[in-house]
């Protein structure tokens, strides 16, 4: 439907008309349709309050006497042989007469002061055990109580019971026994059932329930309302009339009346069959109409449609739209034509715009292509620098070092602590310049490394053995906490090695003596190996520690160069666990020092 009517504009205006008549038609039918429905609900619900007042009138009214009648046979002289213990069964002859006489179609008990069976309306076995008074049947009342629906707990049927005290006609206030008569619920519900319609007892108060319903089948559909506490109403399709609440022993029972919603609003149709047949008569001119004005008021928006399909055909900008009219549709139809005008000159000027883009990225890419080979060249070119460098340092090094032996041996010994001094300065040279020829090998040709299978326990034993041997006087402080079986990894042993001294060497150097210093290796869950080094020296700032694996990054100048490091140590480490597929960081001990972890991202075999 949405389809049809996207693809005219003359059946859209008609479709507005019909839908607002269709509408305006519905809206008035609804109105008209719900007061007369309203109205018959109404007198019908009205109808059932009077029918759930009579049936409840009959019902209390039945209850009523028989409580009188209860409150009479309670004062009764014969009632005094309960201090006895009905020796002579004149209280038993007496209640067995009151129920044939009054026709009743439950039983009267009479229990004494403790709460024994005295005497009963029916004939009861000699050889019956003693008979007490039930715990449901025993309240603290004074006067004449109603027992709601239960079970009889002398003969297991469903009643209602009517109890009362006895007292003694010699003394008013002297209590010698209990009255109790027994309804049966089948009665109450002969009271309440006959008719037509459906009929509801219940029980309001904090805990309301429905005590009986008629047919059973109703009861599924009544709830506990949300508004009034205690209360039962119905829901779904029911018209329900209540009984007003009384005072006295039945003011908690409710009787409803209900009745089918369906059935109250048969006459209904009618009404609705003739709302129907007025609104489809009085479409049939309208819908005439509408095609008439709709047809009128497209015939310019047809043919500004036809243009615009010419245009999208032949992507052609110089069709124009026939102006005939000077109303809003030729205004239309003028805007449209300055619009393909500006388009056509949009067209010209953006073919141009992208002709230009086009040269300038062509130039751009040249440039971008330039600069990046400089770019390539001159990192490769600081590479060799670093490489040429060191690889030139270290010559005459050599060279001089031999001259410093030489000339050690013709001096005297005034000289020799500055023979000692240059010494140890040729040593921290030659070390920076084999860092360096280290750190720029990493850097030129890491896919040139020989990897082999090796053990990092053992590594990692030998590292720490080295570290013993150069401070014999640190070997209690290192600690190795190491598994017991080994853990492989395929890499470059001597890469490893120089990766793991340099951390080990800076964490003794930094940690005074007689602080320890803890190796770990472990064996992480995914087949990753992990070498864990805490010291608890010095520690460095949080700020430094993006930085530690920098080449040339000192934390601390003085320090630097009191140890003669250059920064190189960590920069390397991190080259080679980077070459191994690892990682490196570094994070703060606690309370101080420093902890680096190096994890190494191979494929772990245990064994």
């Amino acid at each position: 439907m949405i389809g049809f009517l996207s693809r005219s504009i003359p059946r859209r205006i008609l479709a507005s008309l019909v839908a607002i008549y269709f509408v305006t038609y519905v809206a008035t039918a609804i109105v008209v349709y719900s007061g007369v429905r309203a109205s018959i609900v109404e007198s019908n619900t009205n109808a059932l309050h009077q029918l759930a007042e009579l049936k409840y009138d009959r019902l209390t009214n039945v209850l009523d006497a028989l409580a009188t009648d209860v409150t009479a046979w309670s004062e009764l002289e014969v009632m005094n042989d309960l201090v006895s213990g009905d020796i002579d069964k004149r209280v038993t002859r007496t209640l067995e007469e009151l129920k044939q006489l009054y026709g009743l179609t439950g039983d009267i008990y009479a229990f004494d002061t403790a709460g024994k069976l005295l005497a009963i309306s029916r004939a009861a076995r000699a050889d019956a055990a003693e008979v007490f008074l039930p715990p449901i049947w025993h309240t603290e009342q004074t006067g004449l109580v109603l027992l709601d629906k239960h079970a009889d707990p002398m003969t297991g049927g469903q009643i209602v019971a009517l109890e009362i005290p006895i007292f003694g006609n010699f003394e008013k206030d002297y209590r010698i026994g209990t009255l109790v008569l027994s309804y049966p619920w089948s009665g109450i519900e002969a009271l309440l059932f006959p008719g037509d319609t459906g009929t509801v007892l219940v029980e309001t108060g904090a805990a309301p329930r429905i005590l009986a319903a008629d047919p059973p089948s109703i009861e599924a559909r009544l709830m506990i309302s949300q508004g009034t506490p205690g209360d039962v109403v119905a829901t779904g399709a029911l018209l329900a009339g209540r009984s007003t609440a009384r005072v006295g022993l039945f003011s908690r029972w409710q009787v409803q009346a209900l009745r089918e919603t369906g059935m109250v609003t048969q006459s209904l149709r009618q009404v609705g069959v003739q709302l129907v047949l007025l609104g489809a008569l009085l479409a049939i001119p309208i819908v005439g109409f509408g095609r008439w004005l709709s047809n009128r008021l497209t015939a310019p928006v047809m043919e500004l449609t036809r243009v615009v399909r010419e245009i999208a055909d032949t992507d052609k900008l110089d069709a124009r739209v026939p102006v005939s009219s000077s109303d809003e549709l030729g205004t239309l139809a003028r805007s449209f034509n300055r619009m393909t005008e500006n388009l056509q000159q949009a067209t010209l000027e953006r073919e141009r715009f992208v002709r230009d883009l086009e040269a300038l990225n062509q130039t751009l890419e040249t440039k971008v292509a330039a600069r990046t080979e400089e770019l390539e060249a001159a990192i490769q070119a600081q590479h060799r620098l670093i490489g040429d460098i060191s690889h030139e340092i270290k010559s005459p090094l050599a060279r001089l070092d031999v001259a410093l032996g030489l000339a050690r041996r013709s001096a005297d010994r005034l000289a020799s602590k500055q023979f000692d001094r240059m010494e140890r300065e040729i040593g921290n040279i030659s070390a920076l310049a084999s860092e360096l020829l280290t750190l720029a090998r990493l850097d030129s040709a890491p896919a040139a490394v020989d990897f082999a299978a090796l053990d990092l326990g053992v590594l990692v034993e030998e590292i720490v053995a080295d570290a013993v041997f150069e401070a014999p006087h640190r070997e209690t402080d290192l600690v190795l906490q190491a598994p017991d079986r080994p853990i492989l990894v395929d890499g470059n042993a001597d890469l490893l090695r120089r990766a793991i001294e340099n951390v080990v060497r800076n964490a003794i150097f930094y940690t005074a003596e007689q602080t320890p210093v803890v190796i770990t290796l472990s064996h992480k869950a995914g087949g990753r190996a992990v070498i864990e080094v805490r010291d608890e020296g010095p520690g460095v700032p949080e700020e430094a520690l993006a930085h530690l694996f920098e080449p040339f990054y000192r934390v601390d100048q003085a320090r630097a160069r009191k140890t003669g490091g250059a920064g190189i140590g960590l920069a390397i480490c991190q080259r080679v666990v980077t070459l191994h597929n690892g990682s490196v960081g570094a994070h703060a001990n606690q309370p101080s020092g420093l902890i680096v972890q190096i994890e190494i991202a191979a494929a772990l075999r245990e064994e």
